[in-house]
């Protein structure tokens, strides 16, 4: 039996396009539908630009396309990852949840080979005082200026986010424990040359800083944190605007804490 041609001649395939473009394409687009959507609805409702922009990140967020974006960009070299969120939301770092993901996976690649890395968390030195008299909207405009003034000066695999009402944190991707002390001494000068335009006077403020190099004993990305957090609490006791290193002495510290709180204690 003698067999037909088909009809139809088969067709090469089409050059398909790479996942990493793809992936690339549909977080600008949903990032550009987001921004649309959040700049228009803040136009219609009359909000400031500072509302807009806040909005329309937000949307990027619940949609997926910041992270992606941030990832996508950060691999490629074309920035850091927190500016490619500053373009989004002015002065407001990675989100939290994405900052820890990153955060953990450079942890536990220092931690295989042996490559370093630190955690400095930089807190705002009188916070409580500036916003008991200033109010909350000057606290938020400190923080959003250092996160948005620190972020350049990282390197590509460097990440930092708001940590807290008065904290950011930055991880150092393969950073000894010198190199670390370095950028947070940087950072300390850099917030002390600021000056904040706020009615009715410019701004001026200070920083604490906690550094934790990667040890044996960090056993976890928490005992990290842990480690910053207790060198931060120290170089406040020490009267703030200074940088402190973990290991530091956990029973003194503890006893400084507790010194101060008996002194702020009211009187009967």
């Amino acid at each position: 039996m003698t067999e037909l041609p088909p009809s139809h001649p088969p067709t090469a395939p089409g050059p398909r396009l790479p996942l990493a473009w793809a992936a690339a394409l549909w977080a600008v687009g949903t990032a550009v539908l987001a921004g649309g959507l959040g700049y228009g609805l803040a136009a219609l409702l009359g909000w400031s630009a500072g509302a807009a922009a806040t909005t329309a990140a937000a949307l990027a967020v619940a949609l997926g396309a910041l992270p992606v974006m941030a990832l996508l960009l950060r691999v490629a070299g074309h920035g850091t990852a927190v500016e490619a969120v500053a373009r989004l939301i002015p002065g407001a770092g990675l989100p939290r949840a994405l900052f820890m993901d990153l955060a953990e996976r450079e942890w536990a690649r220092a931690r295989r080979y042996g490559s370093g890395a630190a955690l400095l968390l930089v807190d705002v030195d009188r916070w409580h005082r500036l916003v008991e008299s200033r109010g909350a909207d000057a606290g938020h405009a400190v923080l959003s200026e250092l996160l948005r003034q620190t972020a350049p000066t990282l390197r590509v695999a460097d990440v930092l986010t708001r940590f807290g009402d008065s904290q950011m944190a930055v991880f150092l991707a393969q950073a000894d424990a010198m190199g670390a002390l370095d950028v947070a001494e940087r950072i300390r000068d850099r917030t002390e040359q600021m000056e904040l335009p706020f009615h009715p006077e410019r701004l001026r403020l200070t920083v604490s800083v906690g550094v934790a190099a990667l040890r044996p004993a960090h056993l976890s990305l928490q005992a990290v944190i842990d480690d910053a957090q207790e060198a931060v609490l120290a170089a406040r006791q020490a009267g703030g605007n200074c940088v402190r290193a973990a290991p530091v002495e956990s029973q003194r510290v503890r006893e400084a804490g507790a010194a101060r709180d008996e002194r702020r204690a009211p009187r009967s």
